[in-house]
């Protein structure tokens, strides 16, 4: 950590529920007044103010203060605060007015307007205003617990323990609750990474430049095939292909990569390694010429069959091993490398000799 924090985030949880509930409310009526409760509690948050020895402060003056949105943002303008305190909440959706939050007749619509309709790792907006994960939330018709949750979130530009703790003992004071919770107060670091810059792209980029030469170095060597050039550059897509689709696949099903993509994407190329589409085509090529394509290319992977899967087996269980040393940075790189490998070897078995069968055929022709 360089250099002083960026800001400080306060949040205000507030958790709800309906009660009595009547047999004859509506699925809506679940978080329509839980959530109109968010306007005036976002009142009472900036309307207090801390009055001691040194004078009065208020929200204004311990908040971080924002200006213009960035231009990627623009087109939220009406969603996002601009020109004051940097304060979210779920009134945002209806710019923090009341009597438009009372005439929309579809909350769910205005709410999930702005969702991506792709698969999202990131934040969402609903994620930001509302300050928690939106399945988290309870904003849904299906809504069976019928407890509605989100936050008041506060960007300030220092960390007053006195301001806060009078904001928390006078909130505690407007809605009692025995649920409401007082802790001692704790502060946890939130460090962003940095965005990738060119420095850190060069390994990677090195890394295929030097597998592009060294397969096709390797290919040089065999004579009969058509374009040398061509079967290097089908297996180094070969092999990217394999590492996009381990990402694609793993972020698919949850597993968010946290490590960054320069650091392990050289040493996954290692563990794929490129041994299979030298072996195959060497295989290939020793066959017959004078049968076709497709018995050519049935014959060389028979041949080569039992030492590729053994091969696969001992790297899978290398990379097995790995895994069990629980060890967080080392399970998540062999999670991603197994994947990667069943993803190679998938693309080897279905891209690559589908490419050498054309290049085989292209010899044939000419």
């Amino acid at each position: 950590y360089v250099g002083a924090p960026v800001a400080y985030i306060q949040q205000v949880l507030v958790k709800a529920t309906v009660s009595p509930w009547q047999k004859n409310f509506l699925a809506v009526d679940v978080f329509r007044s839980p959530l109109a409760r968010v306007f005036q509690l976002v009142e009472e948050i900036r309307n207090h103010a801390l009055r001691d020895s040194s004078g009065v402060r208020s929200l204004e003056e311990v908040c971080l203060q924002v200006t213009d949105l960035l231009p990627g943002l623009r087109k939220l303008r009406n969603l996002l605060p601009e020109h004051g305190c940097l304060l979210l909440s779920p009134g945002n959706f209806w710019q923090n007015d009341r009597e438009r939050f009372n005439a929309d007749p579809d909350i769910i619509k205005t709410i999930h307007q702005h969702e991506p309709k792709t698969l999202q790792t990131s934040a969402t907006l609903k994620d930001l205003l509302f300050g928690l994960p939106g399945r988290y939330s309870g904003v849904s018709l299906y809504n069976r617990r019928r407890v509605v949750s989100y936050t008041v979130t506060l960007g300030l530009q220092r960390y007053d323990s006195r301001f806060l703790s009078s904001l928390r003992s006078r909130l505690k004071l407007l809605h009692p609750s025995p649920n409401c919770s007082l802790r001692e107060d704790s502060v946890v670091h939130v460090h962003f990474k940095e965005e990738i810059g060119i420095a850190e792209l060069i390994p990677l980029v090195t890394t295929y430049i030097i597998l592009f030469a060294y397969i096709y170095f390797s290919t040089r060597k065999i004579d009969m095939v058509k374009s040398k050039w061509g079967l290097a550059l089908a297996a180094v897509v070969t092999v990217l292909s394999s590492l996009l689709m381990s990402v694609g696949l793993c972020t698919l099903f949850g597993l968010t990569p946290t490590l960054n993509g320069g650091e392990i994407f050289p040493y996954l190329v290692v563990v794929i390694g490129l041994e299979n589409v030298l072996v195959l085509t060497k295989s290939v090529v020793s066959t017959p010429v004078d049968l076709e394509v497709k018995l050519r290319i049935a014959q060389g992977l028979s041949n080569e069959s039992w030492s590729i899967m053994k091969n696969m087996a001992t790297e899978l269980g290398i990379i097995l091993i790995g895994y069990f040393t629980l060890v967080p940075a080392i399970q998540e790189f062999c999670l991603f490398a197994v994947v990667g490998l069943v993803s190679d070897f998938f693309l080897q078995m279905f891209f690559f000799t589908t490419v050498l069968s054309i290049d085989i055929r292209r010899m044939e022709v000419s």
